[in-house]
């Protein structure tokens, strides 16, 4: 058995750098300095592009250096992502290109040639085929994306063979198996022993296990979690690979028809046709106006010539303002934060501020008054208890939560 582990770290554009400060020294130093010990140890590691631009203005370029070090030596293959983060299947297909172009622009400026990803992560593994079309089209050869996509149940994944997309233009995905990864995020595997007798047969069997978290477990949300990787790649069992070297070791194709899902989504939600709950829920009025603010700003800052004055700053806002942590934080389910809702709103109204000379003023007002209704609807679902209502029903209904989902305690 292989094990293949993929890792993804990010800080939203509006993260400050008190946190990036202490994240970097928890986590993403933690790696560099784990892997730079075990020289035969493999990942594959998805940066967004905003965390590398972090990462260099807080003065974090030893950690910069230390990736692009492990890469040329084979020891970490980066992916593709989308430089900010956002849901690409909530977005239109042309912001998804200029995000997933912009993301290799801006880390191939900091790491060099080595950042040549073939494969692909969608922001929180948010998967449609229209996203797979794209990301076929842009010259990558693979995606990642939940298990629960594969069939809209876990468990249903073949483990020794690879998935050719049907539609995608012979595009592969592989599916990250979620109890593993859910294990190591909520710290069933602090070491190596437990993780071995949980994989138990399948050591000694021709097949491979895919984990795919979020990597500020190691160290950040779980101190002492990188452990677990110092005695794996101490011991050697199991041996590990890159998502990428996986296509190599496992030949054999199957043809795969994915539902649109996220690495969030429940059998439940599945079976509802509710693929993206935390980014956009049936019925969520906050989510609802959230999103009517966002294709307004994308219709209005699209609509000015790129030779009026303000739009080079309205381009970059509106980019950083498609981040998905601002949807995600209004969700309750379970996750809330008003301030989180209303930073992303008023960046997103920020966009719209720098060219509000060349739009129709109906049209600006109509933004400000979706602004005003973002930031009342949330600080009103806070301050009246709806929030704290729809956080506990949520819990009610999936209270494995808290030990099956694969993301780590979100940062803010």
């Amino acid at each position: 058995m292989y094990w293949a582990n993929f890792l993804h770290i990010y800080q939203p554009p509006t993260q400050t750098e008190e946190i990036v400060r202490k994240v970097t020294i928890e986590c993403y130093r933690t790696l560099v300095r784990v892997l730079e010990a075990a020289p035969n140890a493999r990942v594959t590691l998805n940066i967004n592009a905003v965390l590398t631009q972090h990462l260099d203005r807080c003065g974090f370029g030893d950690v910069i250096a230390g990736l692009r070090k492990l890469a040329e030596r084979g020891q970490i293959e980066f992916t593709g992502s989308a430089i900010y983060h956002p849901i690409l299947p909530l977005i239109p297909r042309d912001e998804a290109i200029r995000q997933i172009e912009l993301n290799t622009q801006v880390n191939r400026r900091y790491f060099g040639d080595v950042y040549s990803p073939t494969g692909f992560f969608p922001p929180e593994m948010c998967y449609s085929l229209e996203v797979a079309r794209t990301v076929r089209e842009l010259g990558f050869r693979w995606l990642v994306a939940d298990e629960i996509a594969f069939n809209g149940r876990i468990g249903a994944v073949q483990d020794d063979l690879v998935y050719t997309l049907e539609g995608a233009g012979g595009l592969l995905v592989l599916f990250k198996e979620r109890p593993f990864s859910a294990g190591i995020t909520y710290g069933k595997y602090p070491v190596s022993a437990p993780f071995r007798q949980a994989l138990g047969d399948r050591l000694n069997s021709d097949c491979y296990l895919l984990t795919g978290t979020d990597g500020e477990v190691y160290g950040h949300h779980r101190p002492g979690q990188e452990k677990l990787l110092e005695e794996v790649w101490e011991q050697g069992q199991p041996p590990t690979c890159t998502v990428s070297e996986l296509l190599d070791l496992f030949p054999r194709r199957e043809v795969a028809r994915p539902l649109p899902s996220s690495w969030s989504t429940w059998e439940d939600e599945m079976a509802q046709g509710v693929p993206y709950p935390q980014w956009d829920y049936p019925g969520h009025a906050l989510h609802q106006v959230q999103w009517q603010l966002t294709n307004l700003a994308l219709e209005l800052v699209k609509s000015v010539p790129q030779e009026t004055p303000g739009y080079a700053e309205a381009r970059r806002l509106l980019d950083e303002g498609l981040h998905s942590c601002q949807y995600w934080w209004a969700s309750c389910r379970p996750w809330w934060d008003t301030g989180m809702v209303e930073w992303g709103a008023r960046k997103i109204m920020d966009a719209v501020s720098q060219v509000h000379g060349a739009l129709p003023p109906d049209k600006y007002r109509q933004a400000r008054a979706l602004l005003d209704l973002v930031t009342s609807m949330a600080r009103q679902w806070h301050d009246s208890g709806e929030a704290r209502r729809r956080k506990e029903d949520y819990l009610r209904e999936h209270g494995e939560v808290g030990s099956e989902l694969t993301f780590g305690e979100p940062v803010k």
